[in-house]
Parts: structure tokens; C-alpha cells; sequence
């Protein structure tokens, strides 16, 4: 029995009870709906609220997004409706001009795309960014740098890197954001010259004893080396990679990114030497992988292959073999020996410790600092090179001023 008066009741509130309206007023109806009743003209509207004409025009087109809370509590009063009903409307207007829903969406894609697309923790240690929260700032800075018009128009390279979650996802992140700044800086360098083969081998000769050159003789090989066709470019690193560099394609032509990974002269030649192997002998398989990247201690991103020994093994051959360390070795705390001894081998004094200190049995504890401290200064050999992620000047300012200067 109780069921079915329940029932009844339920039928009887569903049959008396006003069906909801899907057609709304807006608030300039409601508003002139509201003069006629009243028989008034606006101006005295006005002067009942004590509102300034501006203001509601700007709250009933919904072009005035800035507001006085007050404003709307006068035309709630004024209209006798409650005041929730003319937030609401008063909103949807705004959102209606303004598209504010649409911003908002875009905003959160935005955020979004860069979360997935960036490291911004890594951004902000080496100092590109200075903020992990403020994207205004944070997508200006990255536009500027990475030479985008609008941060969408950043695409990731399709190179074979296995995502999964936490760091190494990260560290991804960072791998394909360095390999796009490495192949947007050969896009742009727009190297004009045929690459030959021949004509690299016959090249060769010229490369080691550059490197006596500190300050200016990876500059002039890298110079040496557009003119037949290979681009060099020199991309600074982020924390989380090991990469000592990449060979990779434009335009049909033999691309090498360098990076600055351990901060030793002698691996910058090692990594350069090491890619112009890959040129020499494994152009045909780039051409269809598109990338090759070497990375420290897994020797490449895919896997530790034979060629990545072979490369390795070509250019500590080249520079300063085994044989001369070992040579050279007995000798390691007479720096006046080695310092001569490099030089008859055409290479700068610092090859002969960072080569000893790689090879060096556990016993010797003090071959790394050794090395360290033999190191050369490379601070300006960079300076002309690299685009620092301190710079305040453009992408597009960094390419032109090294086309200018070393890309002709």
C-alpha cells in the first residue's frame, strides 16, 4: 500500500510540477524584458543601480571580463533574480566572446605537451629555463632556444629509443630533444657542397694534428670538413645523457653532432674521428636508419655492435694508439716528455693522458685526476661553436653567426 502512494505521489509531482526550459535568457533579455515592466528608460535603470553605462553593457554583451562583484549583486536586485542565475549567465556570456573555455583547454594541452615532450627539471639545471611552474616564461624560452614559432611546432625525431616510465623516460625525453637541435642546426647551416667519399679518405691526413691547434683547430676541421660536404655541429649536453655524438642525414648529405659529455679536449676529437668512421663505412645503413647515436659506455642507443668496436677502435688508432700509450706510459710523470712526445705524434699533450688514464691499471688511483689537470681549456674552442644554453640570443641568431663565421 505504501508503494503505491509513492507512486501516486511521484506521478502527481512529475504532472504539476514545470518542465526545465533548454532555451535560456540571456542577460540583456532579462534586462530589457525587466525596463519594459517597469515602464522605465535605461538611463533611470542606471541610476537605480548606480551603475556607470560601461559597466553594464560590458556585463550584458560579456565583453568586460574584469569585474566588481558588487556590479552583479545590483542587477540581481535590480532584476529581482536570483543572484547564482546572474553569475551564471553572466559567465557563459563571457566564455561565449572570449572563448575563456577554449583557452583554458588549450592551456592544459599546451602544459600537457610539454610535460611529455620536455625534462624541464633538466631544462632548468643547465639554466634555460628558471621555472618549473610558470609556462609563459617557460615556453619562450624553449621557442627561442629550440627555434620554434609556437611550441607545437616542435616534433620529435623518429629515432629508436625505448620509452618506459620514471628517469630513463626522462633521459629519453633529452636524447630526442639534443638529436632535433643537432638536425634543425644542419637544416638551417644548409651545407651547398657534394659530399665524396674519396674525397674524405683523401682528407684524412689533415685531421690530427689540428688537434695541436686548441683553440681554433676542431674549428677550422669542422670548417674543412662543410667544404665536402659533411656538417659538424656542435650541440651542448643535458645531466642525464652520455652522448659523444650522432651521424645522421640531411638533404643526402652526412651530418655529425659533437657534445661536450666529460669536459675532456681529447673525447671531442675521439667522438668526431669515431663518427667519421660511421661516414666512411656505414653511410649506406644511416642512410636508411636516418640516426646513429653514440653513447658512452652502452657505445650506442641500439645496442653494443661491431661497428661501434670498429669505430672505437679506428679512432684511438688514428689519434694515439695503444702502442704510443704504452710507450709513453713509463714516462706518464715527466710532463716534459710527454709534452714533447705528443707533439712528435701530432697530437696535443692531453691525448697522451686522457688515452694512459682509460687504459690504465686499477693501481694507478691518480690517472683521471692526472688527466684532469693536464686538460686544456676549452672554453673558448666552445664559445665558437655552441649555442649556450645561457646565451639570451635566438636560434636563429646562433646559426647566422656561425654560418657567418665558420659555415661558408
Amino acid at each position: 500500500m505504501g508503494n503505491i502512494n509513492s507512486d501516486s505521489d511521484d506521478i502527481l509531482k512529475r504532472l504539476f510540477e514545470p518542465k526545465p526550459t533548454k532555451i535560456k535568457e540571456t542577460l540583456e533579455e532579462l534586462f530589457i524584458n525587466r525596463l519594459e515592466s517597469l515602464n522605465i528608460p535605461k538611463t533611470t535603470a542606471l541610476s537605480i543601480m548606480g551603475m556607470s553605462v560601461r559597466t553594464l553593457d560590458g556585463i550584458l554583451s560579456g565583453e568586460q571580463k574584469m569585474l566588481d562583484y558588487t556590479q552583479l549583486i545590483k542587477l540581481s536586485n535590480f532584476l529581482g533574480t536570483d543572484l547564482e542565475q546572474i553569475a551564471t549567465l553572466y559567465l557563459q556570456k563571457v566564455n561565449e566572446v572570449h572563448n575563456v573555455g577554449n583557452d583554458i583547454n588549450r592551456t592544459n594541452e599546451m602544459v600537457e605537451f610539454i610535460n611529455e615532450k620536455f625534462n624541464l627539471a633538466e631544462l632548468k639545471k643547465v639554466g634555460l629555463i628558471k621555472s618549473l611552474t610558470d609556462y609563459n616564461e617557460i615556453v619562450k624560452s624553449i621557442c627561442n632556444y629550440f627555434g620554434l614559432k609556437n611550441i607545437f611546432e616542435y616534433s620529435e625525431p623518429d629515432i629508436n629509443v625505448a620509452f618506459s616510465s620514471g628517469k630513463r623516460a626522462k633521459r629519453n625525453c633529452s636524447v630526442k630533444n639534443w638529436v632535433y637541435l643537432a638536425e634543425q642546426s644542419c637544416i638551417e647551416l644548409r651545407n651547398p657542397n657534394n659530399y665524396s667519399r674519396d674525397n674524405l679518405i683523401d682528407y684524412f691526413p689533415q685531421i690530427r694534428w689540428q688537434s695541436m691547434d686548441v683553440e681554433n683547430g676542431l674549428v677550422n676541421v669542422i670548417k674543412q670538413l662543410f667544404q665536402l660536404g659533411i656538417t659538424v655541429v656542435f650541440i651542448p649536453s643535458f645531466p642525464s645523457l652520455h652522448i659523444r655524438g650522432a651521424t645522421f642525414m640531411v638533404n643526402d648529405k652526412p651530418c655529425i653532432a659533437l657534445t661536450d659529455y666529460v669536459g675532456f679536449y681529447p673525447t671531442l676529437w675521439f667522438a668526431l674521428v669515431h663518427e667519421l668512421y660511421h661516414v666512411l663505412f656505414d653511410w649506406d645503413e644511416i642512410q636508411l636508419s636516418n640516426y646513429h647515436i653514440s653513447q658512452e659506455g652502452q657505445k650506442s642507443l641500439d645496442s653494443e655492435s661491431q661497428s661501434e668496436i670498429e669505430a672505437d677502435n679506428f679512432a684511438r688508432e688514428y689519434l694515439f694508439s695503444k702502442e704510443k700509450t704504452k710507450e709513453a706510459s713509463g714516462f706518464i710523470n715527466n710532463h716534459e716528455f710527454i709534452k714533447q712526445y705528443a707533439i712528435s705524434n701530432n697530437v696535443d699533450p692531453s691525448f697522451a693522458y686522457v688515452f694512459y688514464a682509460f687504459d690504465a691499471p686499477s693501481s694507478d688511483k691518480y690517472a683521471w685526476g692526472r688527466a684532469k689537470k693536464m686538460n686544456p681549456n676549452i672554453t673558448k674552442l666552445k664559445s665558437k661553436l655552441e649555442h649556450n644554453f645561457l646565451d639570451d640570443f635566438t636560434f636563429g641568431d646562433h646559426i647566422k653567426k656561425v654560418r657567418n663565421k665558420i659555415y661558408n
